[in-house]
């Protein structure tokens, strides 16, 4: 399998689990009259849902591209994927100060849980990439 290949498998798998995870979290805190929380697990979700949808746009867009190296792949790859956790977050982070100046507490901390959760898949796949880009 190529390496490119193994890193979608894995880091994709690791999404999923992720999100079954805070699935079964908002569930739970649900049943047990938790609604705020669990509505903050449902948006953390819809985050991680998100970047997987993009992870994907950005493989198909690299692989389209023509034939490179491997390495260059994952290059291109991670390059492309990149510039959504710049893209994505910049207006929650816009909200966010807007929230606060208006004192609009709820709304801030749900764009908080976006920027958290997105950092956290943004770790998350610096930790796949890093691993293979040293394989050679």
């Amino acid at each position: 399998m190529l390496l490119c290949e193994e890193l979608k498998v894995e880091y994709l798998g690791e999404l999923q689990e992720l999100t079954n995870d805070l699935k079964e979290k908002s569930l739970k805190l649900a049943e047990e009259g938790s609604e705020d929380e669990a509505i903050l697990e449902k948006i953390k979700v819809n985050v991680v849902d998100m970047f997987y949808k993009l992870f994907n746009v950005s493989y198909r867009k690299v692989y389209s591209s023509g034939e490179d190296s491997e390495q260059e792949l994952l290059r291109k790859l991670s390059q492309e994927y990149f510039n959504f956790f710049y893209k994505i977050p910049e207006p929650w982070k816009e909200k966010m100060v807007k929230d606060k100046e208006f004192n609009m507490m709820e709304e801030y901390f749900k764009e908080e849980i976006k920027i958290k959760t997105s950092e956290q898949i943004k770790d998350i796949f610096i930790k796949h990439i890093d691993k293979y880009s040293q394989e050679d």
